[in-house]
C-alpha cells in the first residue's frame, strides 16, 4: 500500500541561442492507492456536470531548502495559482521552511496533516534510493508529497522569452496535478508529458491549463478531500 509507483516523466527539452539543448524529466509519482482513486475520480467527474468550484480549497505546504529568493517563489506560487484558479481551486500557500527550526509563525504548519494539504519541498538536489526515477528527474510525487529540484532548472540554457519563476510554477502545478488526479498524462495543457520552449513562453499561459475534463475530476478530487 505505501509502495509508490512511477507515474511516467514529463520530458522537457529546451534550445539554447546556438541550437544547442538540454533535456530533463518531471517524474510524477503516486502510490499505488492515491493513483486507483485518481484513476475512478476521473471517470466519476465526466458523469457528475454539477460540481461546484464555490470555497473548493487546498492547502499547500511550502519548504524551501534550495535557498532561491523568496520573491522568485512567490511568483512560482502566483502561476501555480492561476492554473488552478482557472480549473476552479483556489490554493492556500504556506511558508513552513522555519518550522524544522521551531520559527514558523504559522500554525497550519504545526497542525495535524490533512486530506486537504499537500506538501511541497523545493530542493536543489536529491537523491532517491530503490527509486526507478530518471536521474534527471525534477518533479517526484509520492501522494501527498511532493518534491521540486532546481537544478536542472537553473542548468537549462532557457531564451529570453522563458522565465525560470513561470517554469517553477508550471512545474509544481503539473506535479499537483499528478497528487491529485493520479498518473496520466494528457496530449495537451499542464498535464502533457513532453514540454518543449513554447511551454514556458508567457504567452502559453492560456494553453497551459487543465483540460476541461481534468478540471471537473480536479473539483471532484478537492471536494472528496475537504468534505466534512
Amino acid at each position: 500500500m505505501s509502495k509508490a509507483n512511477k507515474a511516467g516523466s514529463l520530458a522537457i527539452a529546451v534550445d539554447g541561442k546556438k541550437g544547442s539543448s538540454a533535456t530533463i524529466a518531471v517524474a510524477g509519482f503516486a502510490m499505488l492507492m492515491t493513483l486507483s482513486v485518481g484513476t475512478a475520480r476521473n471517470s466519476m467527474a465526466r458523469r457528475d456536470a454539477r460540481i461546484s468550484s464555490t470555497d473548493l480549497k487546498m492547502s499547500v505546504r511550502v519548504y524551501n531548502y534550495a535557498g532561491d529568493s523568496t520573491d522568485m517563489l512567490r511568483v512560482a506560487e502566483s502561476e501555480t495559482e492561476k492554473i488552478f484558479a482557472k480549473a476552479g481551486v483556489h490554493l492556500e500557500w504556506h511558508d513552513c521552511t522555519s518550522t524544522a527550526r521551531a520559527q514558523s509563525a504559522d500554525p497550519t504548519c504545526a497542525a495535524p496533516v490533512t486530506p486537504s494539504d499537500l506538501r511541497l519541498r523545493i530542493v536543489n538536489r536529491v537523491q532517491l534510493k530503490d527509486s526507478h526515477a530518471s536521474a534527471l528527474a525534477s518533479g517526484f510525487t509520492f501522494g501527498d508529497f511532493i518534491i521540486v529540484q532546481l537544478e536542472h532548472l537553473r542548468e537549462l540554457p532557457v531564451p529570453a522569452a522563458c522565465f525560470r519563476d513561470v517554469m517553477l510554477g508550471r512545474v509544481i502545478a503539473h506535479e499537483m496535478g499528478h497528487a491529485l488526479l493520479g498518473e496520466a498524462h494528457s496530449p495537451q495543457g499542464i498535464m502533457q508529458a513532453r514540454w518543449g520552449e513554447e511551454q514556458f513562453d508567457l504567452k502559453a499561459v492560456s494553453q497551459m491549463l487543465f483540460s476541461p475534463d481534468q478540471a471537473r475530476a480536479l473539483r471532484l478530487a478537492v471536494k472528496t478531500r475537504t468534505r466534512p
